[in-house]
């Protein structure tokens, strides 16, 4: 369990540090969703085999009700992965607190940002069950490529609507640094757990139901 959780602090902390800097003035502004996809995907090949790589409290949300996470293991990776993007949003406000001050938090409307984050959050989810545990996938080499480039996929397509979190982690780090008001975070955190609850759910439920369903070809 220790090297599980350490390998979930290192990676959520470098993964918001990784988004905070590029959101933050002067940042990498149109390659930022690329940039966080090839963050992601070297952290997650870099810790997949020890933690599974959840880095994302939404993801052991999935996981858990995949039935492949333990229960007693539920709290404990939770709180090290918002522990690690805490951590991380104190250190973008040591390394670039002048941009920080330039920042404005995103315009919320409330039923994009629904849609947005429940759709993309559930995408998310259903990449990293369908190449990190699926029976059909076991052993692939890709895993760490899916993950990433979804993310980046997502962050190009719903950025500026939501800020493309999709993590509840990321989420509370981004209003700690002003991207996201605190008022909406209630919102995003709802949206996200429900949309991975959903995801585990149905993958579980199609893992029992469709198994050896279609016959191998002769």
């Amino acid at each position: 369990m220790r090297n599980k959780l350490i390998a979930e602090f290192i990676g959520t902390y470098f993964l918001y540090l990784i988004i905070g800097m590029c959101v933050t003035p002067p940042g990498a502004g149109a390659l930022t969703p690329l940039v966080v996809g090839v963050g992601l995907t070297a952290l997650v090949y870099s810790c997949g085999h020890i933690s599974k790589a959840h880095f994302n409290p939404a993801t052991t949300v999935a996981y858990f009700f995949a039935g492949t996470h333990p229960r007693k293991a539920f709290l404990p990776f939770v709180a090290v992965i918002l522990a690690g993007a805490v951590c991380a949003a104190l250190t973008l406000l040591a390394l670039n607190l002048e941009g920080l001050t330039q920042v404005t938090a995103i315009e919320i409307n409330t039923p994009r940002v629904i849609v947005a984050e429940f759709a993309f959050t559930f995408a998310l989810m259903w990449v990293i069950l369908n190449v990190a545990i699926a029976k059909g996938t076991v052993g692939n080499g890709f895993y760490g490529l899916a993950i990433g480039a979804i993310v980046a996929a997502g962050a190009f397509a719903v950025g500026p609507i939501s800020f493309a979190a999709f993590n509840p982690a990321v989420t509370i780090a981004l209003c700690i640094n002003g991207f996201i008001p605190w008022s909406a975070l209630g919102l995003y955190i709802i949206v996200q757990v429900s949309a991975a609850a959903t995801t585990g759910i149905l993958f579980r439920s199609m893992q029992i139901t469709n198994i050896d369903e279609f016959p191998k070809a002769a």
